[in-house]
């Protein structure tokens, strides 16, 4: 096992029990959290700290606002913090259990607790800057392209090392996937193959794609609730999927459990719900015989945040969704 740190981030090749779970030997673990076994010091335990920061030192003359059910919230709470910046994040109430932060929140710092779910976060966020325009911004998820930029730091090192034929990633806007393209389209090499996953019964991008019909009522039954954002750009999503001939899966929660339960073990941390979907969809594609004799990249995009979590952040103020 060789284990390369890049960044905050680690990656690690020839991973024995990775490739004896998968039973497949060509495969990488991208690790973005908080794993001090191996090597992996994102400093709020996932791959948003690589947007947070970047955007923060670019967003400049307003006060940004952020909507966020999980990572992005606690990756911008603490940038917010640590740079004494001014930050606004309406999060759904059942996501303030995990917005805890390693350092003391700032005063710079406002989080709005919204009494909905991820989708009225987003709502009430934009009818929050769209008031004073002039005085607030919106984050706009991945329409900022400094989300795009920062992140696309890590993949430039990451390419330096390991040139793979497909990617696996558990999605909600698709940051990733497409900070991905734009480094391989920046360094002139072939895009990988897409393969982005969902949580069933309420997938969103997966609906889409697949041309379902998505019920409200099955956003309570998902554990990966950060991946909920029906409000995403489906159309460009499914462009670059069908550019690089990938695929999104569906991952139920029977097959989250099994796996998280199991990978856990392996790193010697807590993984992120959505982790486990991203870990089931390679397990998925290799028994179904989607990928076959390709060089894989895993992105664990969160884990450890047990570790991290110290401080946690008193609401602002609570809002009604239906206000």
């Amino acid at each position: 096992m060789e284990i390369k740190k890049i960044i905050f981030s680690s990656l690690i090749s020839s991973f024995r029990k990775a490739q004896e779970y998968f039973s497949y030997k060509d495969i990488y673990i991208l690790i973005s959290g908080f794993v001090p076994k191996f090597s992996a010091f994102c400093p709020t335990g996932s791959f948003k700290d690589y947007i947070s920061t970047y955007s923060l030192f670019f967003l400049k003359g307003k006060k940004l606002v952020v909507a966020s059910a999980g990572n992005v919230a606690r990756a911008f709470a603490y940038a917010a913090s640590k740079f004494k910046k001014d930050v606004f994040i309406f999060t759904p109430k059942y996501a303030l259990e995990n917005l805890k932060i390693p350092i003391l929140p700032s005063k710079t710092l406002k989080v709005f607790e919204v009494k909905g779910t991820y989708e009225d976060a987003i709502e009430l966020a934009k009818k929050f800057v769209k008031k004073n325009p002039f005085k607030y911004s919106l984050e706009r998820g991945p329409k900022n392209r400094y989300r795009i930029l920062g992140l696309s730091r890590l993949f430039e090192k990451v390419l330096k090392y390991v040139k793979f034929d497909a990617y696996f990633q558990a999605v909600s806007g698709g940051v990733g996937p497409l900070s991905l393209l734009y480094t391989c389209k920046k360094l002139k090499i072939p895009y990988p193959r897409l393969f982005l996953s969902q949580n069933l019964p309420y997938a969103p991008l997966y609906s889409y794609i697949n041309r379902e019909n998505l019920s409200k009522e099955d956003e309570k039954k998902v554990l990966a609730k950060v991946l909920t954002n029906a409000k995403a750009n489906f159309k460009l999503l499914e462009n670059i999927i069908n550019l690089t001939k990938g695929v999104v899966l569906g991952i139920n929660n029977k097959e989250i459990l099994s796996i998280k339960k199991d990978w856990e073990e392996i790193l010697g941390v807590d993984i992120d719900y959505s982790v486990a979907v991203t870990l089931a969809s390679v397990k998925k594609a290799i028994s179904e015989k989607l990928i076959k004799n390709e060089k894989i990249l895993v992105h664990i995009t969160g884990a450890g945040y047990s570790l991290v979590k110290k401080y946690p952040i008193k609401p602002f103020k609570s809002l009604n969704s239906k206000k």
